[in-house]
């Protein structure tokens, strides 16, 4: 990996899962906040310039947490919901996204987020310091290294 690159992850934490549309469970369609976040990502360097993709489901850590303790009463509904963005980026380029990220989803002092009309939990998770990293985010370094070779 490249030493000036590290694998981040921003969690926009929406709340419990709507029960119709794109912010619910079943819903084959791309969130919307997720669609902002990658945005955010476009705008601050241009397409593609942070290898960056989003995601959209359960809170991992509140979900396995909640299936070992209710077991079979386990109920997906129940568990807050949130969109990532994972990028592989370096210090200046998440120091310019994250503010860009607060600014495009309209996220106030209260954590109100006007693009989300509710009130929003937003986090950075340094990915590399997880068990799961960075074998499973390789694509994006790969990425990374595949634009800077066409450049």
């Amino acid at each position: 990996m490249d030493d000036e690159r590290r694998i981040w992850q921003v969690a926009v934490g929406l709340g419990l899962p709507d029960p119709t549309g794109p912010g619910s469970l079943d819903s084959e369609e791309i969130h919307p906040i997720a669609l902002m976040l990658e945005e955010s990502a476009h705008r601050i360097r241009g397409v593609n310039r942070i290898p960056c993709y989003t995601e959209f489901g359960p809170v991992i850590e509140i979900a396995e947490f909640a299936e070992r303790v209710r077991g079979d009463a386990y109920d997906p509904a129940a568990v807050p919901v949130e969109c990532t963005l994972t990028v592989y980026a370096t210090d200046d380029e998440l120091d310019e996204l994250l503010p860009a990220i607060v600014a495009d989803l309209g996220i106030d002092e209260h954590n109100y987020s006007a693009a989300a009309a509710r009130t929003v939990t937003i986090g950075l998770r340094d990915i590399e310091t997880r068990a799961e990293a960075p074998a499973s985010y390789q694509h994006l370094v790969d990425q990374y290294r595949n634009r800077a070779v066409l450049d």
